[in-house]
């Protein structure tokens, strides 16, 4: 049976897609210790993820990416935010392995798709790249989600700081998106279930 291809090339004219792997997105944050009741200006510190993938909905991105190029505005089509999932290379997330704290049981179970907290992704192939350079293997950890405004988004990859690289085809898109969704829906027990002894 032929393989079917995991990733795709994103179109650069059109909204972001849910699914989306970006490079270089800069995440500013506000320095928590200037924040006061009198004070109104702050700085900022800025993040830089080397890699992360988009989590909001295609239907959401794709409202609010036509609301912001029509000429009537549409407030209620509009996104605060693009949420995304912070993504590191398999490599870092073996080399934490290798240091116990993650012991190779567990990665086995990350890079099979069987660790709740961890989506593995195989090598991107240039072909499937906007840059045709490939990416390595990567890991997102669904633990790691941050936010950032649309309008910002947009001019980071509007100046080239943020690269627009590939995007999940279906299934693939589903099974990532299913698994976030998972995890995030998970339920605390305060204990947990057990069995009464046999004999």
């Amino acid at each position: 049976m032929r393989k079917q291809a995991i990733y795709q090339v994103p179109d650069q004219l059109s909204s972001l897609r849910q699914g989306e792997i970006l490079t270089g997105v800069v995440q500013y944050n506000p320095v928590a210790e200037e924040l006061s009741l009198e004070q109104q200006e702050f700085s900022f510190n800025s993040v830089i993820h080397p890699y992360a993938i988009v989590v909001t909905q295609d239907c959401d991105l794709d409202w609010d990416y036509r609301a912001r190029q029509s000429s009537t505005t549409q407030l209620s089509k509009f996104l605060n935010s693009v949420i995304l999932c912070e993504i590191t290379t398999a490599r870092e997330v073996r080399h934490i392995a290798d240091k116990n704290v993650m012991n190779s049981t567990e990665w086995g179970l990350v890079k099979s798709q069987r660790h709740e907290r961890f989506y593995f992704f195989e090598k991107i192939p240039p072909q499937c790249d906007i840059e045709q350079e490939g990416l390595p293997e990567l890991t997102g950890d669904f633990k790691k989600v941050f936010g950032i405004d649309a309008p910002t988004l947009y001019r980071q990859i509007e100046l080239g700081i943020v690269k627009r690289r590939t995007v999940l085809a279906s299934p693939y898109l589903e099974h990532f998106s299913r698994r976030y969704y998972s995890f995030h829906s998970r339920v605390a027990l305060p204990f947990q279930y057990e069995s009464e002894r046999e004999g």
